[in-house]
């Protein structure tokens, strides 16, 4: 239930609240967001309202738009949480305790340590979610496009191999998938 609020929580709640406060989280550090960045979060929010909201509740109603607007958040939601826990909360990612906030491990073996690659064989899923399964180059890479993943997996793993350090990756989703309920179930007591 929580993953299919996770997406109306992100879009109403957390933008604002990270913008608004200018901090990614409580604790970390103030961002100093240029006047240009805050022209495009606003117009962006308002063309979405916009789009999302006023205009189907003109076309068809306010009950439609906000069955519409629920059942397509609840979907996208359930997507996005699901592929982001696969990568990060599953057995083989590494959950550390941070102290004094500080990570002990330099910052790319933290990333290998904590984060999980899953179906990275499978071109259909990889192809739907835009790369998001080859989620240790997305950490490690960030700003170059899925479409290297493959290669970069291969080179990355090949690395890993040579410096003694363990790469996280599930060969298919199913697997991830048991993993994450597993560690799910495992908090529970």
């Amino acid at each position: 239930m929580l993953y299919s609020i996770s997406y109306l929580a992100w879009i109403f709640f957390q933008d604002y609240e990270k913008f608004l406060r200018q901090r990614l989280s409580p604790h970390s550090s103030k961002i100093l967001i240029k006047r240009k960045e805050k022209v495009i979060f606003w117009i962006s929010k308002l063309i979405h309202i916009g789009v999302f909201i006023i205009l189907p509740i003109i076309f068809v109603g306010f009950i439609p738009t906000f069955v519409g607007l629920l059942v397509a958040s609840m979907v996208c939601g359930i997507c996005l949480a699901t592929v982001f826990q696969l990568a990060h909360v599953v057995s083989i990612a590494d959950f550390k305790t941070v102290e004094n906030l500080k990570v002990e491990d330099e910052w790319m073996v933290h990333q290998l340590q904590s984060t999980s690659n899953f179906a990275t064989d499978n071109l259909f899923l990889t192809w739907l979610l835009g790369g998001l399964n080859f989620q240790v180059e997305h950490h490690l890479f960030p700003k170059i496009s899925h479409i290297h993943y493959p290669e970069l997996n291969r080179i990355v793993k090949k690395t890993c191999r040579e410096y003694g350090i363990i790469f996280n990756e599930y060969p298919t989703f199913l697997a991830a998938f048991n993993s994450h309920f597993k560690v799910i179930k495992s908090m529970r007591k």
